[in-house]
């Protein structure tokens, strides 16, 4: 998130009241742009191609849609996670020759995991037909490429142009998409146009990139060098990265897999019983979000910079542990503030639920599993905020330990209550995101309270293993 800081900060402290606002939008684009982007091209094609087309086709488009967004982000995940790393390593440093040959190699890594992931799906694991296959591995790879870039553009500072990347290719998106189903070409064609859409996205959010950073690419050697050092020196960042893509979808996965599940004529599976709610659910936590990387990028920022300043100076240790206590109070304040304001939001979809069921066409037995998956979504929402907050203060085997735990929690218990009621079926993801979200938080309350030990002790013994 490097450079964010420094617009968010300007947006932030401007006068008038579209100043924060336009502060928090944008933060919201960076934390959850592809999600929101295929949240409204989907409803735009689904309102525009829906008169025009059968239920099963559009069905059909929705699921892969689904496929292609899950396979990209746990094919991408654990390479994005240690690429970025070594970036913001290389921009502490100002070393900034090799950043463009990082961002392909990221690129390179991201692409042959989803590759492999993908066409390990659509060729083997899912009975579908060559074309579809052929679109879903495409599409990942494409989508695969804009998380990387999204994650790499985190170092520009023209925070303006990532907005403008997910707008005009969301608009490329739905102007193909709808054109190939008004032409009857069908979910495949419709497919190809949206993924079209993200490959504007991703040239735009490149061009940004390569315009803040000129120095030209000449050789992969170096940034390969220091890739696979930080892989050596910190595994657990591709380990923790690794599972927590893959507990985003694991739930869904299973219930898929359950009797619950269903199969379009593509041959995809999917669960609409209980892919529907959880998708609504999951969409609460974006406020959130938005608002925890504007807290992160702008007042978390500056105290976490003044105690590491404090060191740098050479202050006394009083002074230092001054300033450890008043980031620890900062970050304890951040959290408070933003869960109040989330647990408001989960409190008002959990009252509406009924009302928002029969308003975008659900069945009034998925109102448990919307309620049950609203209060998961709050949970889940404090256990990725501790979690980024650890790699923040490096303690990244803390981290992936709680990425793995919270993977096989949520796993076991989804498995468990697939078999009983439907109106079940978001229990488990409850139990496993409340869980993990209290455990994370303890986990982050620990590190805080040895915040001096780790950065004396453990920042030595990290520098010898690396």
């Amino acid at each position: 998130m490097a450079g964010i800081g420094f617009e968010l900060r300007r947006l932030g402290g401007r006068d008038e009241i579209l100043g924060p606002v336009a502060a928090v939008a944008h933060a919201a684009i960076v934390s959850a742009g592809p999600w929101l982007y295929t949240v409204m091209a989907i409803l735009v094609i689904g309102e525009a191609a829906g008169p025009v087309m059968g239920e099963e086709a559009l069905a059909t488009f929705r699921v892969l849609v689904v496929y292609v967004f899950s396979l990209s982000l746990v094919g991408t995940a654990p390479v994005a996670m240690v690429g970025t790393r070594v970036l913001a390593d290389a921009l502490y440093r100002r070393q900034y020759d090799d950043v463009r040959a990082l961002f392909a190699l990221t690129l390179l890594g991201s692409s042959a995991a989803t590759l492999a992931l993908s066409a390990f799906v659509f060729l083997f694991l899912v009975a579908t037909t060559p074309d579809v296959a052929a679109a879903g591995i495409a599409a990942s790879q494409i989508v695969s490429m804009v998380w990387v870039g999204l994650a790499f553009c985190g170092a520009v500072r023209e925070y303006l142009q990532v907005t403008l990347a997910f707008a005009l290719g969301l608009l490329a998106a739905v102007g193909l998409a709808v054109t190939a189903a008004l032409s009857g070409s069908g979910p495949v064609a419709m497919m190809w146009g949206f993924a079209a859409g993200f490959v504007v996205v991703f040239l735009w959010l490149t061009a940004s990139f390569a315009a803040t950073f000129p120095a030209p690419c000449r050789t992969l050697s170096t940034a390969r060098a220091a890739f696979l050092q930080r892989l050596r020196g910190s595994p657990s960042l591709a380990i923790g990265a690794l599972a927590g893509g893959l507990s985003v979808w694991i739930d869904k996965w299973i219930v898929w897999m359950s009797s619950h599940g269903e199969r379009v004529d593509a041959g995809l599976i999917h669960a609409p019983l209980y892919d529907g709610p959880m998708f609504i659910a999951s969409l609460t936590v974006v406020p959130a979000l938005a608002l925890f990387v504007t807290s992160l990028e702008t007042t978390f920022f500056d105290r976490y910079r003044s105690y590491f300043q404090s060191i740098d100076n050479h202050a006394t240790l009083k002074t230092i542990r001054r300033q450890a206590q008043i980031l620890e109070r900062e970050t304890t304040r951040t959290l408070a503030g933003i869960m109040m304001v989330q647990t408001a939001l989960c409190i008002i979809v959990v009252l509406t639920a009924p009302a928002i069921v029969e308003a975008v066409g659900l069945q009034f037995r998925q109102i448990g599993v919307l309620r049950m998956g609203t209060v998961g979504a709050l949970f889940q929402y404090l256990f990725m905020s501790c979690s980024a907050l650890l790699i923040f203060f490096d303690a990244t085997r803390i981290y992936a330990v709680l990425q793995v735990i919270f993977l096989a929690a949520l796993a076991s218990l989804t498995l468990a209550f697939s078999e009983l009621e439907p109106s079940t079926l978001g229990a488990g993801y409850m139990v496993a995101s409340i869980t993990a979200g209290f455990a994370s938080l303890f986990a982050l309350m620990r590190v805080l309270k040895s915040i001096d030990f780790r950065v004396f002790v453990g920042s030595a013994t990290s520098a010898q293993q690396i």
